[in-house]
């Protein structure tokens, strides 16, 4: 079972050698695996929206990063606004700061279980957990169409913001799912646990800014 740190720009200093690790896993998954990127000379992939707006997860097993998450808020420049704003038709590219972005997510190959109980959905379940934890209302992005199943199984409600689109071969849509206690417990009970898969360690810095969080009452 992973244990998912929570890393920012306040903390990050304590784990220089795992996000580390982390990017040279994106440039293998992405660059190398995906061929979504031209290869880095340093063998690491980094892109524009890592910037200090984002919130890491780095999903640990066994002293390594085999998964990870990496979350910005949609009121900030993401890779949907951005990039994809073409592929929000249905109800236009969200811009809230209790909505995330979800990104960067990969798990290592010898974890890639296709029972329900592996890596990826112990990676969801952290995801989900910290949103909560943080007041968020939605967490989601662009990704490929095989994920909606999974949030299916999970029976967590995704919201797609328009239609699904090939790239490269592959089909991708934007959904948004629900983040609410019923989809925690869901996923927790898939797992059969019932205790907190974060470590927050050091400065935390919330992921709603304290200006928002005002106004959060009125969003969800």
């Amino acid at each position: 079972m992973i244990t998912a740190h929570v890393v920012n720009a306040l903390n990050k200093h304590l784990y220089e050698n795992e996000f580390d690790e982390f990017l040279r896993r994106r440039h293998d998954f992405f660059v190398n695996q995906k061929k979504w990127r031209p290869p880095s000379p340093d063998g690491r992939e980094r892109d524009q929206f890592d910037t200090d707006a984002a919130t890491y997860l780095l999903g640990i097993e066994d002293d390594r990063v085999v998964t990870s998450a990496r979350l910005i808020p949609t009121s900030e420049p993401h890779m949907v606004s951005e990039v994809f704003p073409h592929m929000c038709e249905r109800s236009g590219v969200p811009r809230r700061p209790d909505w995330a972005e979800w990104t960067r997510t990969f798990v290592v190959p010898d974890k890639r279980s296709t029972g329900l109980r592996g890596t990826l959905t112990q990676l969801c379940c952290a995801v989900m957990e910290y949103a909560l934890d943080e007041g968020l209302c939605a967490v989601g992005g662009v990704q490929e169409t095989y994920f909606m199943p999974h949030h299916g199984a999970l029976k967590w409600h995704a919201r797609p913001q328009g239609l699904a689109r090939e790239h490269k071969g592959e089909w991708y849509i934007v959904a948004y799912i629900d983040v609410n206690e019923a989809a925690l417990a869901s996923v927790r009970k898939i797992l059969g646990i019932s205790h907190t898969l974060l470590v927050r360690q050091g400065t935390q810095l919330p992921f709603i800014g304290a200006s928002e969080l005002r106004k959060q009452a009125s969003y969800c």
